[in-house]
């Protein structure tokens, strides 16, 4: 009994434990803690192999495979590079720091270890594909599209690096290269029954035609993108034609499906340029303000975009948002000195804000132009040069005059938004005017309104010319008009006389800002006739109507609280300004 009992011991004890462990051992008790999602425990269980087995690969790779799949890139770049010291330059190993580095945004680092990879692995398509995502994305358009020809020539077809030539022949302007290749991608994908790539390769594809102007393309190709895969990329391209339409409605519908099913901050994105294009700025703020406190990069892996790009896109809405807000300010008769002083100190504070996210603006858009100019994409180069000198008109107009004429070879109907931003720059209402003349009147909406908003401040106020470009302005945006500080010329039906509310709330929307005329005037303009009228003690009709017979726009009940006279004529006034210029109601 007394040896079978030591035996025993011997068997249990520690040492024969530890002596039964290997790196195996720690795998297999690890990979069991992640497939039962205890996560915690798998990692001191790696943690704890590292430090046994300190030349083992095995555990730190799958350490980094479990970070990585939890979008924790530095922790997984860390065990990568440790994996890579101990094994060598493994393929697979490789690959993942490269996407690591891409997923950090540190794109030198993830192209030179690509660049290595096909050193030793020169048979890779699938890193000569990656290596022209990462030169796309560092603008060396050219050297992309000659690696992967050269792919294409050793390998054959392949889909992958059909799609990618597509972008970087976008990225170069080369209408005809980009759809061919794009094309290509799509027949293959459909070949071989990947709905979910050939649907990638339809909303790049739609990328293109967009911006070369061919609208109706455009839609026809995000169609077919979400038709094979229902992604969010589709319904963002798909939104972003609405909105250049003003379909606001519509356009609205299509960002909020794609922030459904988003993993980026783009639909926000778009959602905040929405609201703002539409006068809804306190919506655009704070949709703006989230993305941009956001600390969150690793998605522009996947798309043609950079930190520093995105953050220009940022400010600029930003920017926009508050000299909107700091305009449309002008719209709120104030109740009383007090709320006057707080309308103005608050109105200072937006412009300062503006002020702060223009700037912003203009230092990226300086970097970003040059990063373009150092790869040799100059047209880009030259229209972020542009925007990064547009107080300094000499400076503004070479840039503007270099971009255009690169741009205008390629596509024609360009000419039309560099006669819109040579008219800004000049104050030249005959440029504008022009671009507002050759646009198409049903898909260029936006440009239209774009080229109003700057043609309007050049036309004389109280001129026949200033108040039908009004209408016109109002008529494609009504939240358009008060943000860039303007407002829509009104035709006001008779007011009882002794109606001291009505009287003073008609005064109060010209010191607001809208041009009034008695409905009998015939002056021209003044399309748009508005009629207050008593129901009772406390109630009056607001209605808006095209002209005296013509359609109405809306008509609305506002109940006024029982204050005094003046105060009852600022809420009357306040009401009527919001329902007016509320989007959807022309």
């Amino acid at each position: 009994m007394s040896l079978l009992f030591c035996l025993l011991l011997l068997f249990c004890s520690p040492a024969v434990c530890r002596a039964q462990e290997s790196p195996d051992w720690y795998y297999q008790r690890a990979q069991e803690a992640i497939d039962a999602e205890n996560y915690e425990t798998a990692v001191q269980i790696i943690e704890e192999g590292k430090q046994r087995y300190p030349l083992s690969a095995e555990l730190p790779l799958l350490l980094a495979d479990l970070y990585y799949d939890k979008e924790l890139y530095n922790l997984a770049l860390e065990e990568y590079l440790g994996a890579e010291q101990i094994q060598g330059e493994e393929y697979l190993t490789l690959v993942q720091i490269s996407r690591c580095y891409g997923k950090l945004n540190q794109e030198q680092e993830s192209i030179a270890t690509l660049q290595r990879i096909l050193e030793l692995y020169p048979e890779s398509v699938s890193s000569a594909d990656d290596l022209g995502w990462m030169y796309f994305k560092t603008h060396q358009l050219e050297k992309g599209a000659r690696l992967l020809l050269d792919a294409l020539e050793r390998f054959g077809p392949d889909r992958g690096v059909y799609m990618t030539l597509g972008t970087l022949y976008s990225g170069m302007y080369d209408y005809e290269n980009s759809k061919r290749f794009y094309l290509h991608a799509i027949e293959d994908a459909l070949e071989q029954e990947d709905s979910y790539f050939a649907s990638v390769a339809y909303y790049n594809l739609s990328l293109l035609e967009h911006s070369f102007y061919h609208y109706n393309s455009a839609l026809r190709y995000t169609e077919e993108s979400i038709l094979l895969s229902d992604r969010a990329p589709g319904h963002l391209a798909r939104g972003e034609l609405f909105q250049s339409r003003l379909d606001f409605a519509r356009a609205l519908s299509e960002y909020q499906q794609a922030m459904v099913k988003d993993t980026t901050p783009l639909s926000k994105v778009n959602l905040a340029l929405l609201y703002r294009k539409f006068g809804m700025l306190e919506l655009a703020r704070r949709y703006a303000e989230e993305v941009l406190d956001s600390r969150d990069r690793t998605w522009m892996y996947y798309y043609g975009t950079d930190v520093q790009r995105h953050l220009k896109d940022i400010h600029e809405i930003l920017a926009d948002a508050y000299d909107g807000l700091a305009r449309s300010s002008r719209a709120e008769p104030p109740d009383g000195v007090f709320q006057a002083a707080r309308r103005m100190l608050r109105a200072i504070g937006y412009r300062l804000k503006a002020c702060y996210h223009r700037q912003k603006l203009r230092s990226y858009s300086l970097r970003v132009g040059r990063s373009y100019l150092l790869q040799g994409n100059h047209l880009d180069a030259y229209w972020e040069f542009y925007r990064g000198n547009e107080r300094y008109r000499t400076v503004a107009l070479k840039y503007l005059g270099l971009a255009r004429d690169l741009e205008v070879q390629v596509s024609l109907h360009a000419e039309l938004y560099y006669q819109q931003e040579e008219g800004k720059i000049r104050g030249d209402r005959e440029l504008l005017e022009r671009s507002i003349e050759g646009m198409d009147p049903f898909w260029e909406r936006e440009g239209t309104c774009d080229s109003l908003r700057y043609l309007i401040p050049l036309l004389d106020k109280g001129s026949s010319s200033r108040r039908l470009a009004l209408n016109r302005l109002y008529e494609l945006n009504p939240g358009g008009l008060l943000q860039y500080g303007f407002a829509l010329p009104l035709a006001v039906g008779p007011v009882d006389g002794s109606d001291k509310v009505l009287r003073r709330s008609v005064r109060l929307l010209r010191r607001c800002g809208s041009e009034i005329a008695r409905a009998v005037d015939e002056q021209e303009g003044f399309f748009y006739r508005l009629d207050l009228q008593r129901e009772g003690v406390d109630r009056v009709r607001v209605s808006l109507r095209e002209g005296e017979l013509g359609r109405t726009i809306f008509s609305e009940i506002v109940t006024l609280a029982p204050v005094a006279v003046r105060r009852q004529a600022v809420a009357l006034t306040r009401s009527v300004i919001q329902q007016i210029y509320t989007v959807g109601r022309r």
